[in-house]
């Protein structure tokens, strides 16, 4: 059987029962008044005469006997089932109090259960709170680790740089005794051929040549060049070098005879010397020591009077740019430097300066 859940405060009616028991009592009551009816009236009544049959009267009295009896049973089961009703109540109510009791429980529990709730929110949001500003600290660590290395690897750089500088600074003597100190620029006439010296290791640049290549490759495609702002490209390789470049297009002010206007002009941003591989080249020392190394072959197709020989020089190759230095003085030519820092490229670009040859 089941019952529903009583709210604190309601109070459970059992009307079917409450009626039922009014019922028995009433139905009780009828039959103790018609057994007293029949009583007095047994008691009041006058003789009969004797003409009445005796055996109807006995048949009456059986019949009245036989009532009482059914009434007396019916008596005795109401009262059996007024007794079952009695428990009954008694049964609803114990079960109304523990229905109560649980009640209670249950509201103190949905208290602690909202309470638990409550506690388990705020316990999260801390530790979301807590995992972001974790990782935020963990970002930080990265990103000053980050910082740190390149510091470290700066100065680890700086370091060797002041180290080799100190080892291999050309001695003063060496230097007063190079010929002809005083340097000019090279002239529009004068023409330069290029060597590279980098590692110790010396190679022929080829300058002249890619720049030959890029001049006829921008006339044949000057119209595809002009269509874009900013163009990029890249031709070779010709002997171990590419050379990459990029143009640009430029609005400049024109003038003739119909009045003023706006032409473009296309003009050459920069161009790079790139390697197709590391390293290249030959040791100085056997370039200068055998006969036919690939710079002496490549000097005899420059004339001394024509060409200056201009040095891109890094600064591990300082005291084999001296060497070179007096070796090319004794074969008639005049010597241009270019210093570079490591990792920068051999680069021209029309607002560069012009090599100063000694």
């Amino acid at each position: 059987m089941f019952f529903r859940s009583k709210k604190v405060g309601e109070t459970v009616e059992i009307g079917g029962q409450d009626s039922f028991l009014d019922l028995v009592s009433n139905v009780v009551g009828i039959l103790l008044i018609l057994l007293m009816i029949a009583g007095i009236r047994a008691q009041n009544s006058p003789p009969e005469p004797e003409t009445i049959n005796p055996p109807a009267a006995a048949v009456d009295h059986n019949i009245d006997q036989k009532i009482l009896t059914g009434i007396q049973t019916n008596y005795e089961t109401l009262q059996e089932k007024e007794f079952v009703a009695v428990k009954l109540r008694e049964d609803v109510n114990s079960i109304q109090e523990q229905m109560e009791i649980l009640d209670e429980h249950i509201h103190v529990q949905k208290i602690q259960h909202a309470q638990l709730f409550d506690t388990m929110t705020s316990v999260r949001a801390a530790i979301e709170t807590a995992a972001e500003e974790k990782d935020q600290e963990t970002k930080e660590k990265i990103e000053y680790q980050r910082q740190l290395q390149e510091i470290e690897t700066k100065l680890e750089q700086i370091g060797k740089t002041k180290q080799w500088l100190q080892t291999n600074r050309p001695q003063s003597t060496v230097i007063e005794n190079i010929p002809t100190p005083i340097s000019k620029l090279v002239g529009e006439k004068e023409r330069e051929v290029h060597f590279r010296l980098l590692g110790g290791n010396i190679v022929y640049v080829p300058f002249l040549e890619l720049f030959e290549k890029m001049k006829l490759e921008i006339t044949q495609n000057q119209n595809q060049y002009f269509k874009q702002k900013i163009s990029e490209s890249k031709i070779g390789p010709f002997d171990d070098f590419y050379l990459e470049y990029m143009l640009a297009v430029y609005d400049i002010p024109m003038q003739d005879v119909y009045g003023t206007g706006v032409g473009k002009s296309l003009q050459l941003e920069y161009a790079e010397m790139v390697p197709v591989r590391e390293p290249l080249g030959e040791p100085l020392k056997n370039a200068l020591r055998l006969p036919d190394s690939e710079l002496k072959r490549r000097l005899k197709m420059y004339r001394q009077d024509i060409y200056t020989v201009t040095v891109w020089v890094y600064p591990d190759s300082f005291e084999e740019f001296m060497e070179l230095k007096r070796f090319l003085y004794a074969q008639g030519y005049r010597v241009a430097a270019r210093p570079l820092e490591f990792g920068v490229p051999i680069s021209g670009s029309p607002r560069g300066s012009k090599s100063a040859a000694q």
